[in-house]
């Protein structure tokens, strides 16, 4: 099976690293400092679970990879219209495009592009970022994959998928409800990343404080509700879950939306809180404290966006 990644970053690296330290025929697609010292010293996993160095193939431009049997698509989520045009050279009839993105709206976005027929959606649960220049950090527990048809049918193609994810070592999942997966993971991550991003802090301080705690699950409850309304059947202690999930990261654990903000790089707000608030709007459901998020780190994102509007209206305030 040849495999193609698109998004080298904690995701894309952290599982393309275990798939190419598997022997599989992966190729990388990357940009920039990243892709030079990867291109110059390989692919570098530093982990908690054990560290390796690959190396591997990686270019900027998809059509030197041509085809894939699977690509991984793994990029931020305000990229994927963009991307999934850039990707077309590696897309033919029998691809399969496994989405493992933030969010919830990403399968239609690459459905447009690509005929739903040749889309996958899944999530990935791992603590992985890039720290440097070819080098991408994991922490915590080993990196895990749940998938499967948007039909939720156990066909050929997803069994083929799931063998090459446990031979290459990775902990897999193929789910008969991809939507209720997508839908757990989102809850999940608009509750920690966005009360961890507005909060500046890590995981384990927003847990410790009993207001920002209390604040994040009533985030995720305000999700649980507008779920029902999409007729998405979520499992009953989903949110429980979901916060015994947060309590098992390690305590230092910073949200890439965090560290976006830190870097001062677009975040994925409109994909996660933003997307709740506009659901929200739809349904007549109303989720004030999304909305109250959204707005506070819309407003941050429309400064790292254009430094130059936030520093004009600054001046002449």
């Amino acid at each position: 099976m040849k495999i193609g990644i698109m998004g080298t970053g904690g995701i894309g690296g952290y599982f393309g690293g275990l798939l190419a330290r598997g022997g599989f025929d992966i190729h990388f697609v990357a940009r920039g400092k990243h892709r030079q010292a990867i291109l110059e010293d390989g692919l570098q996993i530093v982990s908690s679970q054990g560290s390796f160095q690959v190396m591997i193939h990686v270019t900027s431009e998809p059509h030197e990879i041509g085809p894939v049997d699977l690509l991984l698509f793994c990029v931020k989520s305000y990229d994927t219209e963009s991307v999934a045009r850039f990707a077309a050279p590696m897309i033919e009839q029998n691809t399969v495009v496994l989405t493992l993105q933030n969010g919830i709206d990403n399968v239609e976005k690459l459905a447009r592009e690509y005929g739903e027929e040749r889309i996958m959606a899944g999530t990935a649960f791992v603590e992985a970022s890039i720290a440097a220049p070819g080098v991408i950090a994991h922490s915590g527990r080993a990196g895990r994959i749940v998938f499967g048809e948007l039909s939720g049918k156990r066909t050929a193609r997803a069994e083929a998928i799931l063998d090459v994810l446990t031979r290459a070592g990775i902990e897999a999942e193929l789910s008969d409800d991809v939507h209720q997966v997508l839908w757990s993971k989102f809850l999940f991550i608009c509750g920690v990343h966005g009360v961890s991003t507005l909060s500046r802090a890590s995981l384990g301080l927003v847990l410790s404080c009993p207001e920002t705690r209390d604040l994040m699950i009533g985030v995720m409850q305000e999700i649980e509700i507008l779920a029902k309304a999409q007729g998405v059947n979520l499992p009953h202690r989903v949110v429980p879950e979901a916060m015994q999930l947060a309590e098992s990261y390690n305590k230092s654990f910073k949200c890439s939306m965090l560290r976006d903000l830190e870097w001062r790089r677009p975040m994925e707000i409109e994909a996660l809180n933003g997307m709740v608030v506009k659901l929200g709007r739809q349904h007549g459901i109303d989720t004030p404290l999304n909305q109250a998020l959204y707005a506070c780190l819309k407003l941050e994102n429309e400064k790292v966006k254009n430094p130059l509007w936030a520093v004009q209206l600054d001046n002449t305030a």
